[in-house]
């Protein structure tokens, strides 16, 4: 029996519309099957607070040198950088903005002295906390730096006549003595060594 053109149509019709149903039931069944996806949780502490991070040395700083632009200044500290017991699980960055004057080149060193301030020194110190994060789920502890902050110190010197040493003066400006240059710059650069060099 051969079916009308019409009769066809209608066929062809109603096997759209099923397969249409079949593909949106067995879709959303597939939606609801997939699993719900578990947000981590975390518990969280401080296992360091207000500590001193990283030291850094910036330049020392002319007359001629001198600016009263406001110049951004970075510390980077990267992943696996161990602070005490703990080692930080990321890189992270911190800045600021620091006006890197120059002495007027009449100012002394301390009241009485031959020696006239060449340079400020600038050295950075980072401190802050270290949080600790414990995954509920795998226990795995990761570290990171919160509540940072930033000083800075603007040290007077002298850059004496050999060009490898200094004459540095103490901060109640009372005393002055000669240091290494080399070893003025990484004292700056070091956690343990900056309070030694700055306060005598």
């Amino acid at each position: 029996m051969k079916l009308t053109r019409q009769a066809q149509v209608l066929i062809f019709a109603i096997m759209v519309g099923i397969f249409l149903c079949a593909s949106y039931l067995l879709l959303g069944k597939q939606e609801q099957e997939k699993p719900v996806e578990k947000q981590a949780q975390y518990t969280m502490k401080l296992v360091l607070e207000d500590t001193p991070i990283v030291s850094t040395y910036i330049d020392s700083i002319s007359q001629e040198k001198s600016s009263s632009k406001y110049q951004k200044y970075d510390i980077e500290v990267t992943k696996r950088t161990k602070i005490k017991d703990y080692t930080l699980s990321a890189n992270q960055t911190f800045s600021k903005y620091i006006q890197p004057l120059g002495p007027n080149g009449k100012d002394k060193l301390i009241k009485g002295s031959k020696n006239i301030i060449s340079h400020y020194a600038y050295s950075m110190l980072l401190k802050g906390d270290i949080l600790e994060k414990t995954n509920l789920s795998t226990k795995e502890k990761t570290y990171e730096i919160v509540n940072a902050y930033i000083t800075y110190n603007q040290i007077p010197l002298t850059l004496l006549s050999d060009n490898s040493n200094v004459s540095i003066a103490n901060q109640r400006k009372t005393k002055e003595k000669i240091v290494n240059l080399q070893e003025f710059i990484d004292s700056l650069k070091s956690v343990d060594k900056r309070d030694k060099m700055l306060t005598w």
